[in-house]
């Protein structure tokens, strides 16, 4: 009886804690929007609030990953029937017209992004170019003098720099994939096997060529410009190099995946990527804007000055890279396994 009686009197508090556990708790009914993106995790947190702001009535949520890795996510997602995400916000534009041409993306004409030139736009608005960083050529400041640095992509094969350079791998970097299918554009397989010759090494992302580069390890490196300019704020030693025949802009698309659960909301996040505040962050990081916005990237050159030179980018060329995708990945990993 006493046990009874004992449990009589914290049932009225049991019952209290059971309603705040269950019954009390009110879920988020807004719709959810999964942006699976390579954009770093310092850029996301300041678009974050800015979102949450403008678009109160949606829950926005982030996957944050180097391109090849959100490729693999999604493309293994997509195997199992559906991907979780909503909106995909990458650097590797070939990867955007292969899941173009497997039905995986809903076209969408952006009101907000129709200022953004016609050859950074997909001629059936399944994708458009939101960001374009560029690569340039990083040097150590205090091992590489201004006047003996490489003043041209080809000055890298000069024989004084064997054994100083390094390069992301573009089988783990989708920005360095890029970039080697341009300069075999350009120039060839010649500028490749050079490099290879020049004892370069390739390996891992533009993080690791930036670290490379600042111990001194190989003190030039084909590089982004947002990490030279990210890590110079914090005193670091790398400067970047416009290299005379034009740096390579790395256009990075937005697009809406096919089967997204809501797609409404989700039209409303790519639109609020193209407004003002979405791009002054994203050039405050050290990229560009497609936008005609007039916006530089903190200790960057303007764009007006970069775009004469930089590499020209077509939708029939995008297609021509897609289709070599396979036989560079080949060509480049058998060229620096020998």
């Amino acid at each position: 009886m006493k046990l009874k009686n004992s449990w009589l009197r914290f049932a009225p508090l049991a019952a209290i804690a059971t309603l705040g556990l269950f019954g009390c708790t009110k879920s988020d009914s807004r719709p959810t929007v999964w942006v699976y993106t390579s954009l770093y995790p310092e850029v996301i947190s300041t678009l974050e609030p800015l979102l949450a702001k403008e678009l109160p009535d949606l829950q926005v949520k982030f996957f944050q990953g180097g391109s090849e890795t959100i490729a693999a996510r999604v493309n293994a997602e997509l195997a199992g029937g559906k991907s979780q995400a909503d909106l995909l916000l990458t650097s590797d534009p070939l990867w955007y017209l292969e899941l173009k041409k497997s039905g995986h993306l809903l076209p969408y004409e952006s009101p907000a992004a129709r200022e953004v030139p016609k050859e950074w736009q997909d001629p059936d608005h399944a994708f458009t170019v939101s960001r374009v960083p560029v690569m340039v050529i990083g040097a150590h400041a205090e091992k590489i003098s201004t006047s003996d640095a490489p003043k041209k992509w080809s000055d890298l094969l000069d024989p004084k720099w064997k054994g100083k350079i390094s390069l992301g791998s573009p089988l783990e970097s989708g920005t360095t994939f890029t970039a080697v299918s341009l300069f075999e554009k350009s120039m060839g397989w010649s500028f490749m096997e050079g490099l290879r010759k020049q004892e370069a090494i390739s390996a891992g992302g533009n993080s690791a060529v930036l670290n490379r580069i600042e111990t001194g390890e190989k003190p030039l490196g084909i590089v982004l410009l947002e990490n030279i300019l990210k890590a110079r704020e914090k005193g670091s030693p790398v400067r970047a190099l416009y290299p005379e025949d034009g740096v390579l802009p790395i256009p990075s698309p937005i697009a809406i995946t096919a089967k997204t659960e809501h797609p409404d909301a989700a039209k409303k996040v790519y639109d609020w990527f193209f407004s003002f505040a979405a791009q002054n962050e994203i050039v405050k990081s050290g990229m560009y804007s497609p936008l005609p916005l007039g916006l530089t990237p903190p200790g960057g050159k303007p764009w007006s000055e970069l775009s004469t030179k930089a590499f020209k980018w077509t939708p029939e060329l995008l297609s021509e890279l897609v289709a070599q995708r396979e036989a560079t990945k080949s060509k480049f990993q058998t060229l620096w396994l020998q």
